[in-house]
């Protein structure tokens, strides 16, 4: 993460900052040129060589950056210096953005501020400036200031200033058609935002990162935008679409393994983490597969038993009913009644109900019900008070 954020403060094209690159030189060459300037030299010198000192000690700070920290900030705060006394605003604001990202990167946030806030007086001094700069000169200062100034605040985990900064400067990439820059930029709000949680917005951001990246035609700029669309889509649960990407994003890191370590590293951790998830998913999709297989076996069991157990009840009942009927007397025919029927019909005549009735003779209700029915089928009777008088008349009780 934070390599790419340093890598945003440093693809700006370096012309358009006013100094010559001198990084791929020998260093130590220009050291030796830089001691001639002494104290007591640079007291008595002309300002030409005071404005060639300065530039000097400029290309230093540039060629120290990510060589020697203590060594950068010694020759940046000259330049400072120098450039602060011969109005050279330019040199100043080249130099203390420089500074202050060795501060930034040793996380001693309060002197990167103090540089930082040096720069954009700079900046704002060069606006003023009359006659005024190159428009574009302009744009890419504040591009570079902007930038910087969403990385100093994205790792202090402030999202709405890093992401008011980095806007800014997205409005001038986009000025300017720098599609490249937008895609590393928008990438890193992505990655801010997932780290902070807000996975909408963090979606968006990537793939307005991926939109950039294709724009610029880097394949570089597209694998780190479809890196940061399979971390999305895998702390969301999409592991397929996941490994889509993520799989897009190795093919290139594959093709440079020792140019893009760092993200070869990251992407294959993802592409792990989504490959272990998937395989969890689909252990437990079969596991609730068997189970739900299991539960419909064992629903078409039921119904086939109720189905079975219903038939039965059917038939019986069938019989039950042919049997009572069998039990209706022919005309002119004695009844005869057990102890147990007559017990229950003598309480059927006091009008007691079913279960009052099972309680008494401590039968169930079904038995009793049961014995009613057959009661009623031996006096030829429908209703209570037909039963009861028929009883009566009979004298069965």
């Amino acid at each position: 993460m934070r390599r790419l954020l340093f890598i945003l403060c440093l693809l700006l094209p370096a012309a358009a900052f006013g100094y010559t690159d001198h990084r791929g030189r020998n260093l130590d060459s220009l050291e030796r040129v830089a001691a001639r300037y002494t104290p007591d030299k640079l007291a008595s010198t002309s300002k030409e060589e005071l404005v060639d000192y300065a530039m000097l000690c400029r290309e230093l700070t540039w060629g120290y950056l990510q060589l020697d920290a203590t060594k950068c900030t010694y020759y940046g705060r000259q330049a400072i210096r120098l450039g602060e006394q011969l109005g050279g605003d330019m040199t100043v604001f080249d130099a203390s953005i420089l500074v202050g990202q060795t501060f930034w990167a040793r996380e001693q946030y309060d002197s990167a501020r103090v540089y930082y806030n040096k720069a954009a007086a700079a900046l704002a001094s060069m606006e003023s400036d009359n006659p005024p700069r190159k428009e574009n000169d302009l744009d890419a200062n504040r591009s570079r200031l902007w930038g910087t100034m969403g990385n100093f605040y994205a790792v202090q985990d402030s999202i709405e200033q890093a992401s008011f900064y980095y806007n800014k400067a997205a409005e001038i990439f986009d000025k300017y058609e720098d599609y490249q820059q937008n895609a590393i930029l928008y990438y890193n709000l992505g990655e801010i935002r997932m780290d902070a949680g807000d996975k909408k917005q963090a979606k968006a951001d990537y793939d307005r990162s991926l939109t950039a990246a294709r724009q610029s035609g880097d394949s570089l700029m597209v694998a780190i935008a479809r890196k940061g669309q399979g971390r999305w889509y895998k702390e969301n649960g999409q592991m397929r679409k996941a490994l889509q990407c993520l799989k897009e994003a190795e093919a290139y890191y594959a093709n440079h393994p020792q140019e893009e370590a760092q993200s070869r590293s990251e992407t294959l951790d993802y592409m792990t983490a989504s490959y272990d998830a998937l395989n969890k998913n689909m252990r437990t999709l079969a596991v609730l597969l068997a189970l739900l297989l299991a539960s419909a076996a064992a629903a078409f069991w039921i119904v086939f038993r109720l189905k079975r157990t219903r038939k039965e009840l059917t038939e019986t009942a069938a019989v039950l009913d042919e049997t009572i009927e069998e039990l209706r007397p022919a005309a002119g025919e004695e009844i005869a009644l057990t102890e147990q029927e007559k017990a229950i019909a003598k309480l059927l005549a006091e009008g007691l109900s079913t279960k009052e009735i099972a309680d008494r003779v401590c039968l169930g209700v079904n038995t009793v019900l049961w014995y009613r029915k057959r009661l009623y089928a031996k006096l030829d009777v429908h209703s209570v008070a037909a039963f009861t008088t028929e009883l009566h008349r009979r004298r069965l009780v």
